[in-house]
C-alpha cells in the first residue's frame, strides 16, 4: 500500500485521468474529491462488501427455496 500525505487543497493523480483532492478533514473523517472519467466505477468499500455478502447468500439458495419464497409472497398478497 502506498501512503501519501496531503494537506487540504492538495491533490494527487492515479494514472493520467484520475485526480484525488483532499477537501477537508477533522472529527476522524477525511473528505476527498475525485475527478475521473465517467466510465471509471467508484464505489465505497462497505457497499462493495454488502454486495458481495448478498451474492454469497443468494448462492446458498436452491430452486425449492425460491419456490417457497414466491409461494409466501403470493400468500401474503392475499391477506
Amino acid at each position: 500500500m502506498l501512503v501519501i500525505s496531503r494537506k487540504v487543497g492538495q491533490s494527487f493523480f492515479i494514472s493520467d485521468s484520475i485526480k484525488i483532492t483532499v477537501l477537508n478533514f477533522g472529527n476522524d473523517k477525511v473528505s476527498v474529491g475525485i475527478d475521473a472519467p465517467s466510465d471509471v466505477k467508484i464505489i465505497r468499500e462497505e457497499l462493495l462488501d454488502t454486495i458481495e455478502a448478498n451474492k454469497e447468500s443468494t448462492k446458498k439458495l436452491n430452486d425449492n427455496d425460491y419456490k417457497n419464497i414466491v409461494s409466501l409472497l403470493k400468500n401474503n398478497k392475499n391477506v
